[in-house]
């Protein structure tokens, strides 16, 4: 048999998939900061409770914070790669226009969840309430910032996804969808 001929794709990237691999990257590292200062602030605790010296209360106080931040940082990059949580037993099922149609439904779901928290948390955040963290004293509602820019930028991929002609194929690498 022979192999289908490649495409001769070899002009530059388009700016708005450059920006979306530059946001990517970021959302990866901004995610792998998080794991690592979870992960620090963990292993700090725990040697901690095994020496006679009193505990850093605001360590475990972080290391919440942190895996909340963590979840939420990442939330636009699982949505723009489609590896989020979802049911793919449309997937396996409908083809054509019909899975198109589901994807784009999910999509705009997705999107439009992801907005009403995106309100929800600027409200917090711009609300000025006095409370701060018990340990850290962080006024509450910086807390909530990486939240509502997470919530943002999934929002933003649910609807760039509406525009992709399909979900990308679960046999293909990350850097194969990235192009």
């Amino acid at each position: 048999m022979t192999q289908p001929p490649e495409p001769n794709d070899t002009g530059p990237p388009s700016p708005a998939r450059t920006v979306v691999r530059c946001l990517e990257r970021a959302e990866l590292v901004v995610g792998a900061l998080l794991l690592t200062l979870i992960f620090t602030l963990m292993l700090v605790q725990a040697t901690q409770r095994h020496l006679p010296v009193s505990g850093w209360v605001w360590t475990g106080e972080l290391a919440r914070f942190g895996l909340v931040w963590l979840t939420f940082s990442l939330v636009g990059y699982l949505v723009g790669r489609d590896e989020h949580i979802t049911l793919k037993l449309v997937d396996h099922v409908a083809r054509g226009r019909v899975l198109r149609g589901v994807w784009v439904l999910a999509n705009l779901v997705v999107a439009a969840v992801a907005v009403g928290f995106v309100f929800e948390a600027a409200e917090l955040v711009f609300g000025g309430s006095p409370q701060t963290t018990p340990a850290l004293n962080v006024p509450l509602s910086w807390t909530y910032v990486i939240p509502m820019v997470g919530l943002s930028l999934a929002a933003l991929r649910a609807l760039a996804n509406t525009l992709l002609p399909a979900p990308p194929a679960l046999e293909t690498t990350p850097e194969e969808r990235a192009e």
